[in-house]
């Protein structure tokens, strides 16, 4: 069956917005339908269910927590396990959460220093030597093109907090179309619904600041930058795997256990129904039970019309699977279909933003990446309120008539698919794809004029040169407030306006520091 492009936003309704959190609406799916359902437990409560840890062999670098070690867990996985555990004594539910807190954020950042340390030995099994050189030389333009630290004495020095974060989020941007909490540069997409939730979310930042702690005033240098990026691919995989693993537990599945391809295509349902479902709900936890799960499985079927497209990834991959494989599937057959069932949604999710962008561009103004408000208000695709798009600095009101800014309406969090504790799926940003190309010839010291010329096979107007001459001559940093102007003008239609509020002091696109865009 062929996926049918359907797009109809939420209505969200105005807002509050303190003075230092600017506050959004909560995401909406993109292709979800209008219809909502709740889905509680027995007591109205969102249900955060018990988290079953997976062994990474011969993986012993902490003894933080003596089964994990046991079982050759990786410290950070297992402590991030932990916290997904619910509170089950409603009644010590306050003291539990004051008495807990302080021992979960100890534990965590032991966890997170054990697998920094592991990788920069080395010795991480998650990743070898060969993994971390691909990555340097993925980050190697990225990072030349940054704002460094002051050198002291004869060590090149690295990059300060702000530009590694800046970094960090790039490359899980334009790698994977993640928005990393405690990375986006907009801020979090959601508020975390209690203080382990919140060390969850957090964990990007958090392991950021301890190496910023270990390394001082040097900075982070590439190899560094390296082992975080692979340590918090390694993390963020590592929760994916739960969250398969929870689905294949509550269907009465032990590790060891085989099934068949009827049991296979349901485990893998409720894992992907849960994985969108979170979008719609304020938890971002796991799959509680079998009817929970094959609830939140009917309840996305009714909401999402992308749900018939990823029925049929699933069955063709079970099938394929079947055909080379026999009709018994253990959990690690589940684990490489679920992969490559992500990596279509992923894909979907992407063909979504660019068929999106495609119906804002055939509007008035679409041409130039400005569409009038009420031009929008004409269809009902986009209903994302007034508050909402100027929280988002998707509104441009320098006229009498409001006009929406293409790009960064669509770069966006009400336009993000899918959500874990970690990210959100959000849409592909074409113009770092482009931004790309120039930090490779800019890194490489090529000449002023291939760097036109590249502008040029981009497809940048000959009206945007003279100022892109003025900015190499000027060496103005291409990730500054000039050069992300200019990218804006030379291609509006992908290219987002920056916050001048937020980059006229930085060097570079301003990272947000505390806070969330939008509440639950």
């Amino acid at each position: 069956m062929r996926f049918l492009f359907i797009v109809a936003f939420l209505v969200s309704q105005p807002m509050a917005f303190p003075e230092k959190a600017m506050v959004l609406m909560q995401s909406r799916l993109r292709g979800s339908k209008t219809t909502e359902v709740s889905i509680e437990d027995e007591d109205h409560q969102v249900v955060q269910p018990s988290m079953q840890v997976e062994a990474i062999p011969k993986l012993r670098f902490s003894d933080d927590d003596e089964s994990c070690t046991t079982e050759g867990l990786s410290p950070g996985v297992c402590a991030l396990s932990s916290l997904a555990r619910p509170l089950t004594n409603k009644r010590l539910r306050k003291v539990v959460t004051e008495c807990d807190e302080h021992e979960s954020r100890e534990r965590l950042e032991r966890a997170l220093v054990a697998e920094i340390e592991a990788g920069l030995a080395g010795n991480h099994t998650a990743f070898d030597a060969k993994r971390l050189h691909g990555l340097e030389e993925e980050l190697r333009p990225l990072y030349a093109t940054l704002p460094h630290e002051t050198p002291l004495a004869d060590i090149q020095a690295g990059l300060g907090f702000p530009a590694a974060r800046y970094l960090l989020h790039q490359y899980f941007l334009r790698r994977h179309s993640w928005y990393v909490r405690g990375l986006n540069p907009a801020g979090d997409g959601r508020q975390p619904p209690d203080h382990k939730e919140a060390l969850r979310s957090r964990v990007a930042g958090h392991l950021l600041e301890l190496m910023e702690q270990k390394v001082g005033a040097q900075g982070l240098n590439l190899k560094t930058l390296a082992v975080v990026v692979a340590t918090l691919e390694h993390l963020l995989h590592g929760d994916e795997r739960q969250r398969l693993k929870q689905s294949w537990t509550v269907h009465d599945l032990k590790p060891e256990d085989l099934t068949d391809a009827e049991g296979l295509q349901s485990v893998l349902e409720v894992f992907m129904a849960h994985f969108v479902y979170s979008s719609q709900k304020s938890n971002s936890g796991y799959a509680m039970t079998l009817q929970k799960g094959r609830e939140e499985v009917s309840y996305i079927a009714r909401v999402y019309d992308g749900w018939s497209k990823i029925l049929d990834d699933i069955r063709k991959e079970v099938h394929k699977l079947k055909a080379s494989r026999g009709t018994e599937f253990g959990f690690e057959h589940a684990v490489k279909v679920a992969d490559q069932v992500l990596e279509y949604f992923r894909e979907v999710s992407g063909s979504m933003c660019a068929s999106m962008t495609s119906i804002l561009v055939q509007m008035k103004g679409g041409q130039k990446g400005l569409v009038p408000l009420q031009e929008m208000r004409k269809h009902d695709l986009f209903r994302e309120t007034v508050e909402y798009l100027r929280a988002a600095n998707a509104l441009d009101e320098s006229e009498e008539e409001p006009q929406v800014l293409v790009a960064n309406y669509m770069l966006g969090p009400s336009n993000c698919d899918g959500t874990t504790s970690f990210y959100d799926l959000c849409c592909p940003d074409p113009c770092e794809g482009q931004r790309h190309e120039f930090e490779v010839a800019i890194s490489e010291g090529q000449p002023q004029e291939r760097i036109e010329d590249l502008a040029k096979e981009q497809g940048a107007p000959a009206s945007s040169l003279q100022t892109l001459r003025e900015l190499l001559e000027q060496e103005a940093p291409l990730h500054g407030l000039d050069f992300s102007m200019w990218f804006h003008h030379a291609f509006p239609q992908h290219c987002p306006r920056p916050n001048v509020a937020e980059t006229a002091e930085t060097e570079f696109q301003a990272t947000a520091e505390v806070g969330s865009l939008f509440e639950w």
